[in-house]
This record gives structure tokens, C-alpha cells and sequence, in this order.
């Protein structure tokens, strides 16, 4: 169950689940109570950002983008501003906690669990139903403890009823819904002239002087479509690593049908697997076979047990709901219970004396079979003798490590092979840089990430990765980044060259057509003299055709009709001169009334947002944060950019 919980969380439901949450909190934010004297990074009005919050907060975001991207790394965090923005959206969050605090405002106990109940990543897979335990598991793998949450949801309850009460309510006036409608509905009939390179002349082949001087002033340039360098190797590096992989261990595992067998009695006694027989049935206590039957008889006869009970003063029958078997205490009026049909009424002396039985309701079982549960049962017997296998490999190499060995020999004491990499770059490429798809996915989402942050030499301690795997790494080799040998690239660079040149003669022949069109001459004439061809189309500001690209688009509905305007960066490779011929505004009078709520709803949140932004400023300017109110080094300790201690 537990590992059915935890597969669950780690689902992309699941964290499609706490992303919204934390998405919908982004504003309203994931502060809680702040403490601590002298580790405030921020001080808000009555509240602060510790420096345990704000590294908790920031790890947390490093660990949800890692889940999301597994190359992304600390120095990227850096290099993005991540820590900053994190520490942002805290003291934002602050604020509007301070206050809150100071309007009186108050989240009740009742509040924060049934809102927390709401949640739909805290209901059990099974069930549906919110579940405590389920709640804890998916916290716990998120980075939280159960008192973490509730003190951070208060929170985010607190404020979220400031929020709602400065943001809500906002109508926008139909003045402006009107207009919206109108621009997102415009149309323009539209010419453009296009020359590609079919226009441009031939260029001559670069010589190799020119070739290696274009690579050195363009050693940066990056593949638009990977997004890797073109013309540089980049840092590589050649590991040792020790893994210890529970597939490897299963291959090896045999496992005894018998236990099995034991354990799938167990399960079914026990209620674990299938639908268990069921009962529902009222009962009373006599002192005598004869005074059971009489009842049982009135029973027949169409009497309700409760009403014979009273009249014989026995007190209320017993009953019990939707019990199994092994739920009922008495194990001979269990056994006579589930033997019987749903309205059979009977006597029976059980345990602890004679009963007078109604069964008023039940199901019968629907049990797998042995045979059936097998391939289960066998998997998780020798998933378990795999880790445990696994655990003791591990034992036997940390314990060899820790008497002073070295990877190679721990390795080999403890019967575990070593694996040698040549020189790779982070996503498995080697000097070739082609991508080997199976080393990356064997390395690539942990284990490379992991080398690319270590010291040449040193060897790592023990890793987890993959939930039940292990593993150990040495960086043998660190080759920095370099150019490529010139014969690897040289046909590269001279197609890059000659795009190059292509561009700049396109770039002539555009500007000396806009020219010719602005002095008044006719656009198809225009096309024949430059190389280029004429297209039209009638599109809205969000459509493109052909041709027509979003760039070119854009451009058009900047432009007044009969205005000719030059395209920069089409994303086609083509040079493009447009202009509007006619602009199409929609009739008001065609407008339905679904579209105008839309257009309306969309209005009234953007001004809500800007409500909430004028807010916070002007919490910022009361509580003095405009003049920074940071701690530059608690700042650093917290983001992991010191080297100082917390004490």
C-alpha cells in the first residue's frame, strides 16, 4: 500500500497535482509562522523571512525544476536569479501576512482541514477519499513535514482572504469589453513582397583562412534548434562509477513458491486482495437453544427482531455492517453467518452461547486464485531478496571503503564491477559528439548532472538515485571546453558563411525595394526587379499564413493602411515587405453575448491582478522594503553562496 502511495506521488498526476497548488500560491504564497532572533533575511512589518525558510523555499523550487528538467543545475538556479526570486515571492507573502494579522483576520482549525481535504493530491488512489496517511507520504516526498503544511496553508488561508477582498469584485466597464472585442477581431487585407534566396547570387567557397577566422569570431554560436555549441567541444569529463542497480540483482533472484503460498492464505484472511464475502446481520444473545429458535420463528413469521427483542427484554440486537468474517469475535456465529444466504434468519450456538441470527444483507467473495496472484506475489518476493541482496553488496562496500580502500579495490572486495567512461560531455556525448541514447539514458537524468559538479580526483560518497539504486563516482579526467578540430566543422562553418553572405545580400535587395515601393512603384513590379514574389492575405492579429508569419503579422497591424514596412527577423529565412490594404473592424451589433462575457471575465482578472500588484507595492512602501530591507549575507548563507555556518 505504502508503495502504491508513494508510485502515486510520484506520478505526473501527482505532481501535475502539487504544481497547480503550488502555481495557485505562487501570489498568495507558502510562508508560514517565521521565528528565530537574528535569522531574518527580511524583516516584514510583524513577520520575517528566516533563513530556514528561505533555503527550505529555495531547494525545494531547485529539487520541483530538477524533477521537471533533470539537468538543470545549481550554477543555472544562479545564473536564472532563482534565489532572488524566491526570496521575492517570501517577502511578497510577508507582507500581506503582516497584514492580514494586523486587520484581525483568522484561519479556524475547521477551516484549515476541510480546505486541505479539498486538496485532490491528498485523496487516496483507491478510495478517492481524502486520507491523512496519504497526505503525510506525498508531503514527506515533497520536502515537507505534516506541521510544515498545516503552518503554511494557514497562511496561505490567511492571506487569501485579504487577497480575495482587495481583488474581487471587479467589473470592467463595457466600454472597454467593447474595444477588446473590436482589436481581437480585426481583420487587414494584406500584400507583402518576400525575396529568399533564390534571389541572392552565387557565393564562392570560402578559403580555409577565412573559414577558421569566421569560427574564432563566431566560437559561441549555438544550434538554433538544440541550442548546443556549433563550433566548441564542450567541457568533458571520464568517470569511474560503482552502481549498484536492483535490476542487476533481480536476474539473479530465485524464488520459493512456497512462502508465496503462505502469504496468499494470509492476504485472503485477511482481506488484502479481491472482494472478500461480506455480511450484514442483527443479532441477540438467549440462554437457551429453545429461545432461539422461538425468536427465529417469530423472525419467519414477519416480526422485526428489534421489536421481539424488547418484548423479551434482551435489550437492542447487535448489528454489524458490511463486516468480513474474521471481523466477528465469535468464530462459530461467524462461520453460521457467512454459510448463510442474505434473509436466512437462524439459531446457533457460538463461543459465548446461543444467538438468534438475521441476515439482512451481504455479498459473496470474488477471490483471485493462486495461479492468478503468482506473478505477483513472485515479483515482490524477489524484489525484496534483490534489495536485500543489493543492501548487502552495499554494506560490504562502504565497509571496504571505510577501512581506507580505494574505489577500484572496494569494488572488488565486495564482488561489484567497476565501470570505465572516456571523456563525455553532460548529455553522454563523447569527442564525436554524437548522442549515444542508450549511455544517456543509463547516466543522463542523475549520475552525469552529479559528475559535472565534482572535483577531478575525488571520489563521491554513496548516492541514491532511481528510488532503490546506488551509486559511487570518481571524475578520472576534466577536458574544458575547446574548439572543434577544423575538419570536423569546416563544412559547417562554410554553409553558416554563406547563409551569412546570402543575408547581407538579401538585406540590399530589401532595402532597395522598400525604397522603389515608398517612391510609388508597383509592388509586382517591384517583385520581378528584386527576385522576390508577391502573396496576399486577409488575417486577424492572431493568424498567420504561409509566408505571413507571426513577425510579419505584427508588423501589419502596427502599420496605418497604404504604409510599407520592413519585417526584421520573419523566423522563415525570407525577407518580407508588407503592406495594409484595408482594415475590416467587426460589427458590435454581431457580437454575442457568450464572447462578450469572455472578453469581460479576461478584463476583470487582469485589472484584479493589477489591484494585487498596487498592493503589494504599497505594502512594500509601508513596511520600508523599497529601500531593500535584505540582509545581503543571511541572503548568501541562505542560498548556499556563503561559506559561513548558521549558528
Amino acid at each position: 500500500m505504502i508503495t502504491l502511495f508513494r508510485n502515486f506521488a510520484k506520478s505526473p498526476f501527482a505532481y501535475v497535482i502539487i504544481g497547480l497548488l503550488v502555481a495557485a500560491f505562487a501570489f498568495y504564497g507558502v510562508g508560514g509562522i517565521f521565528t528565530g532572533s537574528g535569522t531574518a533575511v527580511a524583516i516584514v512589518g510583524k513577520e520575517q523571512v528566516s533563513v530556514t525558510e528561505l533555503r527550505g523555499a529555495y531547494e525545494r523550487e531547485i529539487s520541483m525544476l530538477q524533477e521537471q528538467y533533470p539537468d538543470f543545475t545549481r550554477e543555472q538556479a544562479t545564473e536564472f536569479g532563482l534565489g532572488d526570486q524566491v526570496l521575492q515571492r517570501l517577502i511578497s507573502e510577508a507582507a500581506f501576512s503582516s497584514k492580514s494579522q494586523e486587520l484581525g483576520l483568522a484561519v479556524s482549525d475547521d477551516t484549515l482541514v476541510n480546505s486541505a481535504a479539498q486538496i485532490p493530491a491528498f485523496r487516496n488512489p483507491i478510495t478517492g477519499q481524502y486520507d491523512f496517511n496519504t497526505m503525510r507520504e506525498i508531503l514527506q516526498l515533497n520536502g515537507y513535514t505534516v506541521d510544515q503544511f498545516q503552518s503554511e496553508h494557514r497562511g496561505n488561508l490567511l492571506r487569501a482572504q485579504l487577497t480575495a477582498a482587495i481583488g474581487t469584485g471587479v467589473n470592467a466597464p463595457d466600454a472597454i469589453t467593447q474595444t477588446r472585442f473590436t482589436v481581437s477581431g480585426e481583420q487587414r487585407s494584406l500584400r507583402g513582397l518576400f525575396i529568399d534566396a533564390n534571389a541572392a547570387q552565387d557565393v564562392e567557397a570560402p578559403d580555409e583562412e577565412t573559414l577558421r577566422a569566421f569560427i574564432e569570431s563566431n566560437r559561441g554560436a549555438t544550434d538554433p534548434q538544440t541550442g548546443l555549441p556549433i563550433f566548441l567541444a564542450p567541457e568533458m569529463r571520464a568517470i569511474s562509477l560503482v552502481r549498484f542497480q536492483l535490476e542487476d540483482f533481480l536476474r539473479d533472484v530465485e524464488v520459493d513458491e512456497a512462502p508465496l503460498r503462505e502469504f496468499y492464505e494470509f492476504q485472503l484472511e485477511s482481506g488484502q486482495i479481491g472482494t472478500p464475502a461480506q455480511r450484514t446481520f442483527s443479532q441477540v444473545n438467549v440462554n437457551d437453544e429453545a429461545t432461539a429458535n422461538a425468536i427465529v420463528a417469530r423472525i419467519a413469521g414477519g416480526e422485526a427482531l428489534a421489536d421481539i427483542a424488547d418484548e423479551l427484554g434482551l435489550g437492542a440486537p447487535f448489528a454489524q455492517d458490511d463486516v468480513q468474517l474474521y471481523e466477528v469475535p465469535d468464530e462459530g456465529l461467524g462461520n453460521a453467518v457467512f454459510e448463510a444466504a442474505v434473509g436466512d434468519s437462524f439459531a446457533v450456538e457460538g463461543t459465548f452461547g446461543w444467538y438468534a441470527v438475521d441476515v439482512t444483507g451481504g455479498i459473496e467473495a470474488d477471490l483471485p486464485s493462486f495461479e492468478e496472484q503468482l506473478p505477483e506475489l513472485r515479483e515482490a518476493a524477489a524484489r525484496d531478496e534483490a534489495l536485500n541482496a543489493l543492501y548487502d553488496r552495499v554494506g560490504a562496500f562502504t565497509d571496504a571503503r571505510d577501512a581506507g580502500a580505494t574505489l577500484e579495490d572496494a569494488a572488488q572486495q565486495a564482488g561489484t564491477p567497476i565501470e570505465i567512461f572516456a571523456a563525455m560531455d553532460r548529455f553522454g556525448r563523447d569527442m564525436s559528439l554524437e548522442i549515444d541514447f542508450t549511455r544517456y539514458a543509463s547516466l543522463g537524468p542523475e549520475i552525469l548532472p552529479f559528475a559535472f559538479e565534482q572535483f577531478e580526483g575525488i571520489e563521491s560518497e554513496l548516492e541514491q538515485f532511481n528510488e532503490t539504486d546506488f551509486f559511487v563516482l570518481r571524475v578520472d579526467e576534466v577536458v574544458e571546453e575547446q574548439l572543434r578540430p577544423f575538419e570536423d566543422v569546416s563544412d559547417i562553418a562554410a554553409g553558416y558563411w554563406r547563409a551569412e553572405r546570402v543575408d547581407a545580400q538579401l538585406d540590399e535587395l530589401a532595402d532597395e525595394a522598400l525604397a522603389q515601393l515608398q517612391a510609388g512603384e508597383n509592388m509586382d513590379v517591384v517583385a520581378l526587379t528584386s527576385g522576390g514574389r508577391v502573396e496576399v492575405a486577409t488575417l486577424s492579429r492572431e493568424q498567420t499564413a504561409g509566408l505571413f508569419s507571426q513577425a510579419v503579422v505584427g508588423q501589419a497591424f502596427n502599420q496605418n493602411v497604404g504604409e510599407f514596412g520592413l519585417v526584421v527577423g520573419t523566423g522563415t529565412g525570407v525577407k518580407a515587405i508588407v503592406v495594409v490594404d484595408e482594415v475590416m473592424i467587426p460589427d458590435l451589433d454581431s457580437a454575442d453575448a457568450a464572447s462578450l462575457a469572455t472578453f469581460s471575465e479576461e478584463i476583470d482578472n487582469a485589472i484584479s491582478t493589477d489591484i494585487l500588484l498596487a498592493a503589494q507595492n504599497a505594502l512594500y512602501a509601508e513596511y520600508g522594503l523599497n529601500d531593500g530591507g535584505v540582509d545581503p549575507r543571511l541572503r548568501a548563507l541562505a542560498l548556499g553562496e556563503s561559506d559561513q555556518t548558521f549558528q
